[in-house]
């Protein structure tokens, strides 16, 4: 799906509910006016497309380090969503560091990609940076584990590297696990980070957390 705009839409909006769940945010009254947005791992542009048709944004950064994402999807896909493309700026980069002013973006959007940062601390650090001091970062689409369910998962992992050692059984690529978070798919980069660890770091790096939503969707 990831090669054809309208099966990545289909996706993302009926196989999965990520738009759905971006839509239960009222962004026009969320939204200043004249405001300029990132959207960190912008992956195809759903996000932006979205966000591109709100009068009171001026300017949308896409960013994600995927070249064929930025070149080959998101002008497709911005068409399909019916986007403002002339608001967009296109921009092939890594979550750290931005190359952004300090406090020069009001707002930022994250949509199921933070996860994947292998310093979570680091990257909301560097967020902060970026925004204005009245700024607001969203952090969307992420499921983070309770503690419970964290502490499973990662004696399930132990479990495995256990017998991966005692039959010297080789992974080029290996998960990796911390006090804090578990790498659990090196391929794509995706780290569990338990929901205390999650607000501890938003709390450390300077951010006070104003609303939290469940949007009770699957």
């Amino acid at each position: 799906y990831i090669h054809d705009p309208s099966e990545y839409l289909v996706r993302l909006t009926e196989q999965c509910n990520y738009l759905d769940a971006v839509r239960r945010i009222d962004w026009s009254k969320k939204l200043s006016a004249d405001c300029s947005i990132l959207d960190i791992g912008c992956g195809g542009g759903w996000l932006t497309a979205y966000l591109s048709t709100f009068e009171q944004v001026s300017k949308i950064y896409a960013l994600d380090s995927s070249k064929y994402f930025l070149s080959e999807m998101t002008p497709q896909v911005l068409p399909l969503m019916g986007g403002n493309a002339e608001k967009v700026e296109l921009i092939e980069g890594l979550f750290s560091p931005l190359l952004f002013e300090d406090g020069s973006l009001d707002v930022i959007v994250a949509s199921s990609v933070l996860h994947h940062a292998d310093n979570l601390e680091k990257v909301l650090k560097e967020l902060r940076r970026v925004l204005k001091k009245d700024g607001i970062l969203y952090i969307l689409n992420e499921t983070p584990a309770s503690g419970i369910r964290h502490l499973l998962s990662v004696s399930k992992a132990f479990a495995k590297i256990f017998r991966d050692i005692f039959f010297r059984k080789d992974k080029s690529m290996a998960a990796s696990i911390s006090s804090c978070g578990y790498l659990y798919d090196p391929i794509l980069g995706d780290v569990s980070y338990p929901l205390w660890y999650w607000q501890e770091a938003i709390s450390r790096v300077g951010f006070s957390r104003t609303e939290e939503m469940n949007t009770g969707l699957p």
